[in-house]
């Protein structure tokens, strides 16, 4: 189990799904946690609630990563609440396919690009720009990205970004002790198309088909993957891409 006891993280689009499963996790290991949200106040408030009752402290800002001013904003509360940030975790992003490119239209692409591509470059130059020595920078990406998909050329696009900027900014950063590296998680349950409440039997279905395992991804599965590389086993592990797919590729 990793002690993150004095340690301060910021999660991105942490109200809910993968990000709230991470927020959690890390408030549980003792770490003080910045909960980000850009419309779930509410969802924003439970997760803080569950750090709180897991024993350790954390606050809810608002703040939407597709504006790097109120990117700058978030990063500038929690160092006002906590002081310096020991770990980032880029995690809000939109969770749709977008359909065949043929149908995408500008509106469609700036908007699924302004979160997942610009709002993840912004994201990490800020964390790259305050996180402490010795710190830690996760990106969670998507394990779409791994091959081409029929109907998810506008989402895996704007998710390949995020990708090459970890594996620029963990040579760019390396100087300060500081690991970047991305998860490329799969069909969650409970996060994105899968979340609770979604109808989505038939492709739940076929998504636990299609695993080696037998079934879906958690969110506690890809949380595991984020300790790990905020953790002392991966000191040596930087720019890299670890697919948290069950073996699914």
């Amino acid at each position: 189990m990793t002690d993150l006891t004095g340690k301060v993280a910021v999660v991105t689009g942490s109200s809910r799904g993968i990000g709230r499963a991470i927020a959690i996790r890390l408030g549980a290991r003792g770490a003080q946690v910045v909960v980000n949200y850009a419309h779930g106040a509410q969802g924003a408030a439970e997760t803080v609630a569950a750090i709180i009752a897991a024993g350790s402290d954390a606050v809810a800002v608002q703040a939407d990563v597709s504006d790097p001013g109120q990117i700058e904003a978030l990063f500038d509360a929690a160092r006002s609440r906590f002081g310096g940030i020991d770990i980032v975790v880029a995690n809000a992003g939109i969770d749709e396919t977008g359909g065949p490119i043929v149908d995408v239209t500008e509106a469609d692409y700036d908007r699924m690009f302004g979160v997942n591509a610009k709002g993840a470059f912004f994201t990490l130059q800020h964390a790259a720009r305050t996180v402490n020595r010795g710190g830690s920078i996760v990106l969670i990406g998507s394990g779409s990205t791994s091959r081409p998909v029929a109907g998810f050329g506008l989402y895996a696009s704007s998710k390949l970004v995020g990708n090459y900027l970890v594996g620029v900014l963990a040579q760019e950063i390396g100087e300060r002790e500081v690991t970047v590296n991305t998860i490329l998680a799969s069909a969650t349950d409970g996060a994105g198309y899968f979340s609770a409440g979604a109808d989505n039997d038939e492709l739940r279905t076929l998504v636990q088909n299609a695993s080696p395992l037998g079934r879906m991804g958690s969110v506690d599965d890809v949380s595991d993957a984020v300790e790990f590389f905020i953790g002392p086993l991966s000191r040596w592990v930087s720019g890299a891409q670890l697919l948290v797919s069950g073996g699914q590729n």
